[in-house]
């Protein structure tokens, strides 16, 4: 799996540097430089170039440490995880990869039928895609669609449709994106728009937790250890966990994973 990923990640890294070199090679032909001044503007095309290149010894490398690491696939259903670990995939395009605790794959986390027109801000900046209306889909490990969201909005308030892997509407979250800056504040409403959860959290940093207006704990986050065996193909040695209550009914379970999913996307980096 994730060898398959950093495969992915040099192909796309081959597909820019093939398009920049014709580029580089059409301005040449076309716009033949007859100046100093012109040939320096020629090296406008070494940073897409070097990145290019960057982004290939580097995918390469990372392939040649994991191509022979598999990691199991969970014989669990997402809905059914008591605890989920999440992670950052390593390709191009944001994309979060579900873990159960002990280690097996659960399934990911990714976004739907990206415009060609966002294809060059992943060499800026990947995250900037997250701006902009987009479906994600909660995918298992064999690919199949669990649940899915529409993101509108942007710049004042973000809101979030929620469907089932039936595409039935199961509800919608409202986020307040001026006060997301500094704290994270919206509302989960059912598919009649009756609020079931409001949220609220100061970043991600530390343990904090989710209740309803009865102060049922719906979720609890915080930060722990992954499987020993998997800390050097990923970063961090501290990972984003969720402890999901088993009590809130499997629809609900689906509106919350969403948020999950949604939140923790846009904290995405490249």
């Amino acid at each position: 799996m994730l060898a398959e990923m950093y495969k992915k990640r040099e192909k796309l890294a081959y597909v820019f540097l093939a398009v920049t070199v014709l580029v580089a090679a059409g301005w040449l032909i076309f716009q033949t430089p007859e100046s100093s001044r012109d040939w320096w503007e020629l090296l406008f095309f070494l940073l897409p170039f070097g990145l290019s290149i960057s982004i290939i010894v580097i995918s390469r490398s990372h392939y040649l440490k994991v191509k022979d690491i598999e990691i199991p696939h969970s014989d669990k259903q997402l809905l059914e995880l008591k605890e989920l670990v999440i992670k950052k995939d390593a390709t191009f395009v944001p994309r979060l990869l579900l873990f159960e605790k002990s280690g097996g794959f659960i399934g990911s986390v990714e976004m739907a039928n990206i415009k060609w027109w966002m294809y060059p801000m992943l060499l800026r900046d990947a995250s900037l895609l997250t701006w902009f209306p987009m479906t994600y889909q909660f995918l298992d490990d064999d690919g199949k669609i669990q649940l899915s969201f529409r993101k509108t909005g942007w710049f004042k308030q973000s809101k979030l449709e929620i469907f089932s892997a039936e595409n039935n509407m199961l509800g919608t979250y409202i986020q307040e994106e001026l006060k997301a800056f500094v704290n994270i504040k919206g509302k989960l409403y059912n598919e009649r728009q009756e609020l079931i959860l409001p949220i609220q959290a100061s970043g991600f940093s530390g343990s904090f937790s989710w209740n309803d207006q009865q102060e049922w704990r719906w979720a609890y986050f915080y930060n722990g250890m992954f499987p020993h065996e998997y800390t050097h193909l990923f970063r961090d040695m501290q990972n984003d966990i969720v402890e999901l209550s088993e009590d809130i009914g499997k629809d609900n379970k689906k509106r919350l994973l969403a948020v999950i999913g949604y939140l923790f996307i846009t904290r995405i980096k490249s």
